[in-house]
């Protein structure tokens, strides 16, 4: 799949419409805010030189000028425009050199004023993310200089009311590259670090017209008692600001829905004043049965809107709306000292995911899309954003309407000196920067100016963000803590801008001085082990605590992917340098450890094919359980971050699903996983435990367990009916032994409503030969095994010949495709991969939805899925189901 590119990114639409109604009022001001985001070219310096006026009066060497869509990188935008061609494929993105991109690049574009009154209108660019530092000139007129703008996180607004001109006006940008030591994102040991190091405009620049009086950083706070929640409270502020040489007294108006407010404020020439509503001088903000925002699985994320109008004399200035939630987020620490947070008053299990954006951090709103669908879609109720990512508000708000809890927060790039600027050229000087002093608790140390940057970096940032529902709580570092004096400085941010969230010190085990104990475990693993660690563990990553980052290692991806990113002569064997660039950095470069207990556990792959296909069953396998013992240990267990949820570019470490948007078996066990009501198997204790993971009791539900062997014949069973009470967790039965050595046996179990409804389901193959770590031994990523359980026995089932028919609807905007299957023998239909194609021999249609794969069905049984898509081409043509499995006779295409 090639990266999604909109014409029109998503918060445009919103200002468009703002723009219309503004203009519709008759007023002398005219009021409006845009992206600018068409129409940019960008050019190395190097190549059209550095005279400003120059390039603003016109395009020099027009031939060295490329055609880019802002935000983007420099390298995005050259990639975009095949400068590079497939950087991701092979080895070729090591092969792009640094040397073009260590010069600065120039961003150009116009932009069109209509009739600007400069005594009544005041014009404003707004700059919300530059890496690393940036010159702007107007027409030719400098507006702001690097020396002033710079910082990866921070956001700048520039007045350009006396440089700009009714008509066109050419902006252009001139953006210099990260040196040693400065603050910027980063992939750390995830992805291979891009030539330009990210350079550009990697966020919205936007244009703002108001009258001399501007209304800027509304927000809404909400409050209420959990225990209580037949009523809430609203506090309501913005900033407005003066740009005039002269007192300006205007009135704040503000609605939401019925709600209406009214303030008046005088203002003195210049002067910026947060004005705000608060519940005890306005009572309508005292909200009677408020709609809350709930995350995934415990309710509907409801939201609401706040419209704030700036008039003066009955004239509009200004006019601001955002989008906000009502909901109450809380953070304690249990008896053991562990994490947790509590939404509305109810404990939530966190069942999240390592979030991060496209390497080259390029904006791709349907791709974003897509994966929160995704996210959604597994059952899944939060992400963790390490580092705050985003190319604007759309990543948020995607989180926000789908009930997607965000932990948001810096990034271990800045706390360990080879990635703050060590993969940087070293130049003459830089050897007195203290890049070298090593890690404490505090991360690197930090100058008096640093430190003032990054506090800068957080006050920007929550600022930004902080309207948005979905972000439950502020980590003030990662992999390390802030040190007191920035921590503090931090403390005192949130306590003027944001009292509706908490504060993280850490994501890893640290205790503050100020805080007291972060309460959370870092401690992986991050690389391959066997389903029963999770349930064994309780020194290390196992299911207990609040784990901020863990996960089986790697996840291999299906063939068709695979084929997108390694050369046909590398394809086979898997062992080879190109299938280690496309793992991860360092002590994640190779798949040794995973290969070697794939080959162990289910046998040597024959060829590429036997390869994917086998590597699904163990990423479903690894990844089921990890999270399963979450659910089962709550509240001993108060958290788990998948490390990660996806990739930032084609690879085979850390994601559920694929840089393509191809899921993996890991996707599908995670979705079982999170099955709101369900029976699990703990791998430990052999037995079968039940969930209750939502906000009401589950009565008279039926429990059914069958236990098969490897010629699918019934070696045990059992059926009870269960009340289930809210939010809870108990063992239900034990297993019977598993007879023989290298014996193979399979696990069905199902809960079912009086009217037959399923309500979930779980099927596992297990070893009568069981896994066994070697705890005496330690790396610090995992925990390596001395015996493997034996799947080998899967090589030989019985083939069967399933009967399959599919059929196929279509709405305004997606196909529907059913698919049942049928197995008429008397032996197991095992591991059916289902995919959907373009036609009997196209390529997999991708993003794909659908309600469950990777399905083994009984002897008998018939089971029907469902698989949604977006229309993919002009044609209309009916997508194909392509099925094959572990054991399928007849591997076919519907």
């Amino acid at each position: 799949m090639n990266p999604i590119r909109v014409k029109v990114p998503f918060r445009v639409l919103f200002f468009v419409v703002s723009t219309l109604w503004l203009y519709g009022c008759g007023s002398s001001v005219r009021v409006e805010e845009r992206v600018l985001s068409e129409n940019w070219q960008i050019a190395s310096s190097k190549e059209v030189g550095t005279d400003a006026a120059a390039l603003s009066a016109q395009l020099v060497n027009p031939d060295k000028w490329v055609k880019a869509q802002v935000p983007t990188t420099v390298l995005g935008a050259l990639v975009d425009a095949g400068v590079y061609k497939d950087p991701f494929y092979g080895k070729n993105l090591e092969s792009i050199p640094r040397e073009p991109f260590e010069s600065t690049w120039w961003f150009r574009t116009t932009f069109d004023v209509a009739s600007l009154n400069t005594e009544k209108e005041q014009l404003r660019l707004l700059v919300d993310g530059v890496n690393y530092r940036a010159n702007f000139w107007v027409n030719g007129t400098q507006v702001s200089s690097q020396d002033t703008l710079f910082g990866a996180f921070r956001q700048f607004e520039i007045d350009i009311t006396e440089v700009a001109k009714s008509g066109e006006n050419t902006l252009l940008v001139e953006v210099f590259p990260p040196q040693v030591r400065d603050f910027y994102m980063g992939f750390v040991d995830w992805a291979p670090t891009p030539p330009d190091h990210y350079m550009g405009i990697y966020r919205e620049v936007r244009l703002k017209r108001t009258g001399k009086v501007s209304i800027d950083a509304p927000f809404v706070a909400p409050d209420l008692d959990p225990a209580d929640l037949t009523k809430a409270t609203l506090t309501v502020s913005t900033e407005v600001t003066n740009h005039s040489d002269e007192p300006r007294t205007v009135t704040v108006q503000g609605s939401i829905e019925t709600i209406q407010l009214e303030q008046e404020v005088t203002l003195q020439p210049g002067e910026k004043r947060e004005v705000r509503f608060t519940p005890d001088k306005y009572p309508q903000l005292q909200v009677k049965n408020p709609r809350l925002w709930w995350p995934n699985g415990l309710g509907n994320p409801e939201l609401y809107k706040l419209t704030l109008d700036l008039k003066e004399k009955g004239t509009s200035l200004d006019q601001q709306q955002t989008r906000f939630g009502i909901r109450k987020i809380e953070s304690y620490l249990n008896d053991k000292g562990v994490r947790g947070y509590k939404v509305n008053g109810r404990e939530v299990l966190l069942k999240s995911g390592g979030w991060v954006d496209d390497l080259f951090l390029r904006y791709m709103p349907e791709k974003d899309a897509a994966q929160i669908r995704y996210v959604k879609e597994m059952n899944m109720n939060s992400l963790r954003f390490e580092g705050v990512w985003g190319n604007n508000h759309h990543i948020y708000d995607l989180c926000d309407e789908n009930g997607i809890l965000l932990m948001v927060g810096w990034s271990c790039q800045w706390e360990w000196p080879d990635y703050l600027g060590m993969e940087l050229n070293i130049k003459p000087g830089d050897e007195n920067l203290p890049i070298n002093e090593g890690v404490d608790l505090y991360a690197v140390k930090l100058t008096p100016e640093e430190e003032t940057l990054l506090s800068d970096y957080f006050r920007d940032q929550v600022k930004w963000l902080r309207n948005h529902p979905s972000i439950f709580t502020w980590a003030g570092g990662s992999d390390a803590m802030p040190k007191p004096s920035l921590e503090k400085r931090y403390l005192a941010t949130l306590e003027r801008y944001d009292s509706t969230r908490p504060f993280l010190v850490s994501a890893g085990e640290f205790t503050s001085e100020l805080t007291g104990p972060s309460g959370m475990k870092m401690n992986g693993p991050y690389e391959y082990v066997p389903p029963v660690y999770w349930y064994e563990d309780k020194k290390l990553g196992g299911a207990f605590g609040f784990n901020s980052e863990t996960g089986p290692g790697p996840q291999v991806p299906p063939v068709e992917s695979i084929k997108k990113m390694i050369p046909e002569a590398d394809l086979w064997p898997a062992d080879n340098a190109t299938w280690n660039y496309h793992s991860g950095r360092k002590d994640f470069s190779t798949l040794g450890v995973y290969l070697k207990a794939l080959n162990a556990r289910y046998g040597a792959p024959k060829n590429l094919d036997d390869l994917a296909l086998k590597a699904q069953l163990m990423n479903y396998e690894a990844m089921r359980p990890m999270f399963e013992a979450f659910v089962i240990n709550r509240p001993t267990a108060t958290g788990v971050v998948q490390w990660m949820l996806n990739s930032p570019w084609p690879e085979f470490y850390w994601q559920l699903y694929d840089y393509y948007l191809m899921p993996t078996g890991a996707y599908y066990g995670t979705k079982k996983a999170g099955q709101p009501i369900t029976l699990i198997y703990d791998y430990h204790s052999h037995s079968v435990h039940v969930s209750n993971d939502t906000r009401g009791t589950a009565r008279s539900l039926k429990a059914e367990l069958r236990l098969l062997d490897q010629n699918s014949k019934l070696v045990f069973s059992k059926s009870e009916v269960l009340d289930l009470t809210e939010n809870s967790t108990r063992k239900w039965l034990d297993l019977p032994a598993l007879a023989g050595d290298k014996s193979v046996y399979f696990l069905d179990v199902k809960l079912t409503k009086n009217s037959g409804e399923r309500v979930s389901e779980n099927f596992y193959w297990l070893s009568s030969r069981p896994d066994q770590l070697d705890w005496k031994q330690y790396f610090w990523f995992y925990t390596p095994q001395k015996q493997f359980a034996d799947f080998s026995a899967l090589n030989a089932l019985p083939k069967v010949k399933l009967r399959a028919k599919k059929s196929v609807s279509k709405s305004e905007k997606e196909y529907e495709v059913v698919v049942t299957l049928t197995n008429p023998s008397d032996r197991l239909a095992f591991f059916v991969e289902l995919e959907l194609a373009q036609g009997t021999s196209g390529p997999a249609i991708l993003p794909v939805f659908w309600s469950d794969n990777y399905v083994s069905l009984l002897p008998g049984e018939t089971k029907t899925v469902t698989v949604r898509c977006y229309q993919q081409d002009a044609d209309n043509k009916e997508p194909s189901v392509r099925i094959k499995g572990y054991n399928l006779e007849n591997p076919t295409t519907l």
